[in-house]
């Protein structure tokens, strides 16, 4: 075969890059706002399951909304900026939690608790902090942080345990997929209600959020301004 002269491969070369480059923006490579996004799901449930919720998640860029099942799983795939902020509706039930990023994220009494908590170390109410994620950037910085999610679960579960005795299943309650009716973070929920830790209308005990809120306050989160890195307490000071 007889060698390619250099204008010939130079036609050859340029021809590639274009195809490549055609082929990475029909990947949706250029992120031109015609990629579906990611996806946040979980459960949401007060014992029983929330089915056929209506689950709204707004976000610091980005708003989705979903329909939970019978079993109260829902999903959303949008495209958004973390954190999120998520209300399940069904009924004269409304509960509330957050998206850190994408992926499970439930959605129950205990996480409706955590935000009290959370609201605590950052000096605010449950009601501001959720108004807060879409603009706030403190707020953004701290329900970004694995750090400070991990130490205000600690913080919940410790509490619980000192106020009913009640020992929380192994792992976050906050990202643990589960499905209502069967054992861990539904049968808590169950375990929770049967305690009067959480009231018929699938709320936390007035108690119960007033104590979160006093142990957030008392392990407070440092560097949570934009740009630094935050950390939380460990959630110590409620088993004191």
């Amino acid at each position: 075969m007889g060698l390619l002269n250099a204008s010939t491969l130079r036609t050859l070369q340029y021809g590639s890059i274009v195809i490549a480059v055609s082929a990475l923006v029909a990947c949706g490579g250029n992120n031109d706002g015609n990629s579906p996004g990611a996806t946040v799901k979980g459960t949401a449930a007060v014992g029983a399951a929330l089915a056929n919720a209506t689950v709204s998640l707004t976000c610091k860029n980005g708003t989705g909304s979903a329909t939970s099942d019978s079993n109260g799983a829902y999903s959303a795939t949008f495209k958004f900026d973390p954190p999120c902020a998520i209300t399940a509706s069904s009924g004269n039930v409304t509960i509330h939690s957050f998206a850190a990023a994408a992926g499970t994220f439930n959605v129950t009494p205990l996480t409706e608790l955590l935000l009290s908590y959370l609201a605590g170390q950052l000096g605010t109410t449950e009601s501001a902090l959720l108004a807060g994620i879409s603009t706030n950037s403190t707020f953004q910085s701290a329900l970004t942080n694995s750090t400070v999610i991990a130490n205000a679960v600690a913080g919940v579960t410790a509490l619980i345990k000192k106020l009913y005795g009640i020992t929380l299943s192994p792992g976050s309650f906050l990202t643990l997929a589960f499905t209502p009716g069967t054992n861990g973070p539904d049968s808590d929920l169950d375990t929770l209600l049967a305690a009067g830790a959480i009231t018929s209308n699938g709320q936390p005990a007035a108690s119960l959020v007033t104590a979160a809120v006093a142990a957030g306050a008392a392990s407070p989160i440092s560097g949570g301004s934009a740009g630094s890195n935050p950390t939380g307490g460990t959630g110590s000071s409620t088993t004191q």
